[in-house]
């Protein structure tokens, strides 16, 4: 239960910071069904998927679970931060994200669902929001706390203090 936890936690954490990345794969051209619930019309079904790839594939790169990663970027530290201290450079780490959107967005344009110039405009997209999420987007302590049952007197993952 407390593994379950930390994953929707973690889910949660890189919204906000993951919105750009959602904007740039789902704007325009979308031919999903608005009424399913995990269309990509659907801000908490393709955000909520984002994160999560976000998350995976941040680990995977960075050799870490995603308790580290959620510890590490819950103790005020970026995702290039947390990929410095695990001996990786925020370069291999964008990298690695962008490969995996990109995957996502040529696959959408074989499938048909948008067009060769929507890819090209969306795959520029996602290279600049990937390299800002990495480099400079930072969880907001009080997400931290309330993601984690906390609020008065909880600690935070990495000192382990009082707030």
């Amino acid at each position: 239960m407390k593994r379950l936890l930390v994953v929707v936690a973690a889910a949660g954490l890189l919204t906000l910071g993951s919105a750009g990345v959602a904007a740039a794969q789902t704007s325009g051209g979308s031919t999903t069904n608005p009424t399913s619930p995990h269309s990509s019309t659907s801000p908490k079904g393709q955000k909520g998927r984002v994160v999560v790839g976000v998350l995976r594939v941040s680990a995977q790169t960075l050799a870490i679970t995603p308790r580290d990663l959620v510890n590490g970027l819950c103790s005020g530290q970026t995702l290039a931060q947390v990929a410095s201290a695990h001996g990786k450079t925020s370069q291999d780490l964008i990298n690695a994200l962008i490969q995996k959107a990109d995957q996502r967005v040529q696959a959408n344009e074989k499938a048909g669902k948008i067009t060769q110039a929507q890819e090209t405009t969306r795959e520029a997209k996602v290279k600049d929001k990937v390299t800002k999420l990495v480099t400079s987007y930072q969880v907001p302590m009080q997400r931290c706390q309330r993601l984690q049952g906390g609020g008065a007197g909880a600690t935070t993952p990495a000192t382990g203090s009082s707030t």
